[in-house]
């Protein structure tokens, strides 16, 4: 009896962190911010801005206009696929790029830093698309 209780309590915890990885493909409109700030998402391999992540972006600059004195640290990270090292080249040039668009809409540069996490940071662990689209990131934080 004890091992059957065991084994539904393991099933059900499985259930649990496999239906909270498989979410839609995260758009950056606003999911995953922190303190006024939106995180940023980027397709497989790339560090270039999609289309969806401008309006994501212009708010951002938006909240630091607002908040003159307020720095951010970008965090580029991405999934779990690739070398150590690869990862975090690429998460450097997903921070970088998101960095740069900021810097067109006008924020000083002295205002923003960029780190990579490469891999190290994910905010999902299955190995399926889902997941892995949203360990594919920008974060800001202040």
């Amino acid at each position: 009896m004890k091992f059957r209780q065991l084994a539904s309590m393991v099933l059900v915890g499985l259930a649990v962190l496999v239906v909270g990885c498989q979410a839609k493909k995260p758009s950056s409109s606003g999911y995953g911010s922190s303190n006024g700030l939106s995180t940023v998402y980027f397709d497989y391999d790339q560090a270039f801005i999609r289309s969806d992540a401008a309006s994501a972006l212009q708010n951002n600059a938006n909240y630091l206009r607002k908040n003159v004195s307020t720095s951010v640290s970008i965090e580029g990270h991405c999934d779990e696929r690739g070398t150590n090292e690869y990862n975090l080249a690429l998460g450097q040039r997903r921070a970088q790029s998101a960095k740069d668009y900021i810097i067109n809409l006008g924020i000083g540069d002295n205002r923003m830093r960029t780190v990579s996490y490469g891999e190290e940071k994910s905010v999902c662990y299955e190995s399926n698309e889902s997941c892995w689209s949203r360990n594919r990131r920008a974060d800001f934080n202040r």
